[in-house]
């Protein structure tokens, strides 16, 4: 259960800190969070209002660079079960009691930025997180053009031979179906085509109504590897191998029928940076 508090006593806060790379850019970060928090804004003393009563607070000390902590509501529930995994290291990092509420959504936020900018997190009692950067592989490619299955399967097929369609029955129209490509070692990636769910990070792009949503799904081998929080070398090598190929077909996607890529939290990415 999450902890009660009294209305008539101010609600507890906490902080946890963010630790990005020296050099990077505080609009970066806006940019970033703007994403999944349109409303984030730069207040007068320099703190990114995030929403829901927390901000981002820039370190002003001379060794301050890239540090944030996000002030947050304290809000705590019970601890993780014992033998249910542990992706993001809460269930270490809080063993009293996990997060919940706000202050969930606001270590998510801060946890995906760490993954995202190389980065980590510091928890209010001092817990370290270093998210893996290829802890989430797949990448949706959202574009204003459906390509027809047999048209899919031709514009991969040079990238990926070994591309399959799924049971496409004759007539299938040019969203609701896939494809599969086996990667070795049991892995595979998924092409889901279908009409494109909403995301705030592309809110403003005036033909959102009728896009589609090309999702790049890495399927490993074993489906409890996503419940790890810290890959052996042999599993890292495999998500870095799924994601490089996903970013393949990301950048050959957006490419030829144009659109913005999106990874599985919703914000942007680059296709430069796919290549």
């Amino acid at each position: 259960m999450s902890d009660v508090v009294d209305s008539a006593e101010p609600a507890a806060r906490t902080g946890h800190r963010l630790q990005l790379p020296r050099d990077t850019d505080p609009q970066d970060v806006l940019a970033m969070v703007r994403n999944v928090r349109p409303g984030a804004e730069f207040s007068e003393d320099g703190s990114l209002e995030t929403g829901e009563d927390t901000r981002l607070v820039p370190d002003p000390s001379p060794r301050g660079a890239g540090r944030w902590t996000i002030e947050t509501p304290r809000v705590r529930e019970d601890p993780v079960p014992e033998g249910m995994g542990d992706s993001h290291g809460y269930g270490r990092a809080f063993p009293e009691g996990m997060p919940f509420d706000v202050e969930r959504r606001a270590l998510d936020l801060v946890w995906s930025l760490a993954r995202r900018l190389y980065g980590a997190v510091v928890t209010d009692d001092g817990v370290r997180l270093e998210p893996h950067p290829f802890h989430l592989r797949d990448l949706i490619v959202v574009s204003p053009h459906a390509l027809a299955p047999e048209s899919l399967a031709e514009l991969i097929a040079p990238l990926e031979p070994e591309a399959e369609l799924d049971q496409v029955a004759d007539g299938t129209p040019r969203t609701g179906y896939s494809a599969t490509i086996p990667l070795g070692d049991g892995d595979e990636i998924v092409v889901r085509v279908s009409r494109s769910s909403r995301h705030s990070a592309l809110d403003a792009v005036a033909w959102l109504d009728d896009a589609v949503d090309y999702e790049l799904v890495h399927v490993p081998r074993d489906d409890e590897e996503d419940a790890i929080e810290v890959p052996d070398a042999e599993t890292a090598e495999r998500w870095s191998l799924g994601y490089r190929r996903i970013g393949l077909i990301a950048g050959l996607l957006t490419e030829t029928v144009g659109g913005y890529v999106v990874d599985l939290e919703g914000f942007l990415v680059d296709p430069a940076d796919l290549a």
